[in-house]
């Protein structure tokens, strides 16, 4: 039996973002055991009553594998245990990552993500071969990608330069949706047929039967392979592109395959752990090696260094010129 651990926290954290000090207050119930999240115990959050749903031992439907998924990332949260990971603010400890084909050693690379737009911003500074240094930021925010020369250019007059990248939109989607807290939400969006915007804050099993009761057929399908289970789901936003995702048996994902008509970017995960800082660990994992390749190549591999997840304000405004861009 594994009796989940019951964690609340109340910790006032200053986030930067985009120039601007937040305060965030966290409140979080999590925990990762070595089996089926069954007999848990604890309170389940400030008034709560239990959770909603728990799944039988060795269960191997899908809502229940769903809900293992989600639970063993640390995803699951307050007293109905609904998955609350609204953000990601992330930093790597070096790597590497390929410009224009050739290795680029990372001297910073810091991640914001929000599921809701859903958004994505890389800041990127690395050292070429050569000695030259390599800066840029990459951004997606719902129908538009386009790079910044500082974060958040342009949004202040004169700060900055935004350029317009539309070509690059899929690609940034797909590596936010193939993430390691991307990729639940993804699939679950699937099983349940709503936007990962309208599934987040559920319980997934408790949505899940909703939605079945209302008719809603999945287009998130899964297969066992020995003790590893095989999800495979559309990328929202991106026609065309199907995901493929590996779970150990610890419901944790190890690889993460699209395919996009000729194009296949897997994703490799390791090393999973809490990544917060140390004054604010919430037992919400992510994936402390990641190796990105496109059609065979290495083009990332990134090490962790510190993440902050749950509630941080991350947000990525449109650029006007860019929308001009765009022709809207």
């Amino acid at each position: 039996m594994v009796v989940r651990r019951s964690l609340i926290t109340s910790v006032p954290v200053i986030v930067i973002a985009l120039g601007a000090a937040v305060a965030l207050a966290a409140q979080g119930q999590g925990g990762r055991g070595g089996g089926a999240p069954a007999g848990r115990g604890g309170g389940g959050g400030f008034g709560a009553r239990g959770p909603a749903f728990t799944p039988a031992a060795d269960a191997k439907d899908m809502k229940s594998v769903l809900f293992n998924w989600t639970w063993h990332m640390g995803m699951l949260r307050s007293g109905n245990e609904s998955e609350l990971v609204k953000t990601l603010d992330y930093y790597a400890d070096g790597g590497t990552i390929q410009i224009d084909g050739q290795p680029c050693q990372l001297t910073k690379y810091h991640v914001q993500a929000n599921y809701q737009i859903p958004g994505w911003r890389t800041q990127i500074e690395c050292m070429r071969a050569n000695g030259q240094t390599y800066k840029n930021v990459e951004v997606v925010s719902g129908d538009y990608a386009w790079d910044e020369d500082i974060p958040g250019a342009e949004l202040v007059p004169g700060k900055g330069k935004a350029t317009p990248k539309p070509a690059t939109r899929e690609e940034r989607l797909i590596r936010l949706w193939a993430s390691p807290h991307g990729a639940p939400k993804a699939a679950i969006a699937g099983a349940v047929g709503l936007p990962p915007s309208e599934s987040f804050g559920q319980n997934p099993a408790v949505l899940f039967d909703r939605q079945a009761a209302a008719g809603v057929k999945p287009t998130t399908t899964m297969a066992w392979q020995g003790e590893k289970v095989v999800f495979t789901f559309p990328i929202p936003g991106v026609p065309g592109a199907i995901a493929t995702a590996t779970l150990d048996s610890g419901y944790l994902p190890e690889r993460v395959v699209v395919k996009q008509g000729n194009n296949t970017t897997e994703f490799v995960y390791t090393n999973f752990a809490d990544w917060n800082n140390p004054l604010f660990k919430i037992e919400a994992l992510y994936a402390g090696n990641i190796v990105e390749r496109r059609n065979g190549a290495v083009v990332r591999d990134i090490k962790t260094k510190v993440t902050e997840i749950g509630q941080v304000y991350v947000i990525m405004p449109v650029p006007d010129s860019v929308r001009k861009a765009a022709g809207k």
